[in-house]
């Protein structure tokens, strides 16, 4: 019975999941199929230029020429690569400066009476944390 249940919980799950690979798979063959089809018109245009120019300005001048078009064309295949968006710059993190001089703020007069040279000692490094904190002519990082 258990592997009954089994059996038609994968025939269940495999149904769709072979789907989902047939519509990924059959556009993918024939992306590659054209590409190939491709590769191959460009190599002949490549060729029929490198014989029209040699009638013309011999066979060394030809190939320099096919070279530096092709050269072209693969720069500015990679144009869009060397252009494209540069990812955002990950977000500022919170100051947590304001936080920790008012928890120092008001932890003090618990402290006072205690430690008053610790007491001050915390209320000065509070106060030079929120000035720091606070200035805005600092130059971003």
């Amino acid at each position: 019975m258990r592997n009954e249940i089994v059996a038609l919980a994968q025939q269940y799950v495999q149904q769709p999941a072979q789907a989902a690979v047939r519509r990924a798979v059959v556009p993918a063959a024939f992306g590659l199929v054209a590409a190939v089809l491709f590769l191959f018109v460009l190599v002949a245009l490549f060729a029929a230029l490198f014989f029209w120019l040699s009638s013309l300005y011999g066979p060394t001048t030809a190939a320099l020429v096919v070279a530096a078009v092709a050269l072209v064309l693969g720069l500015m295949a990679l144009l869009p690569l060397a252009a494209g968006r540069r990812p955002a710059p990950p977000p500022p993190t919170p100051n947590p400066t304001p936080q920790f001089a008012s928890l120092l703020a008001q932890t003090a007069p618990s402290l006072a009476l205690k430690r008053p040279l610790l007491t001050a000692l915390l209320l000065a490094l509070a106060l030079g944390l929120t000035v720091r904190g606070a200035s805005t002519d600092r130059r971003p990082r």
